[in-house]
């Protein structure tokens, strides 16, 4: 069974491919959280980017709250970049942005790749 995601450590980040027509529900966006927070901390780093098309959401805002809450609480200092190609962030996207950094956790939904990699301090790596 597929976990929707891979990860791959680069140089000074960890790349996040999030399959095409990700869902983000409470269990499948807990696993890419847990998976990031650990990962990120097995191998010292404090950045990642997260890439998916076609995403979509089926979250309540308490969901919502919970996992930005749990991502606080998994690793702290964690800076995460959104790049959802087809996604537009909207008022539950925010609430979860904001949630997050109230728990320690710097995230934002971007664009495109390198204004994500320049967000995140990492502008001068490599996608490939």
């Amino acid at each position: 069974m597929s976990s929707g995601f891979t990860l791959e450590p680069r140089d000074g980040y960890l790349y996040v491919q999030l399959e095409p027509g990700f869902e983000m529900t409470p269990d499948s966006t807990a696993a890419v959280w847990t998976a990031i927070c650990e990962t990120c901390r097995e191998r010292g780093l404090r950045r990642a980017l997260t890439v998916g098309d076609g995403v979509t959401r089926r979250l309540t805002t308490s969901e919502v709250f919970d996992i930005a809450r749990l991502a606080g609480s998994l690793l702290p200092g964690l800076s995460v970049a959104c790049v959802f190609r087809d996604y537009v962030p909207d008022q539950l996207s925010e609430f979860f942005r904001a949630t997050a950094m109230s728990r320690g956790v710097r995230m934002d939904f971007l664009e495109d790749l390198n204004a994500a990699l320049e967000w995140l301090g990492a502008g001068n790596r490599t996608l490939d």
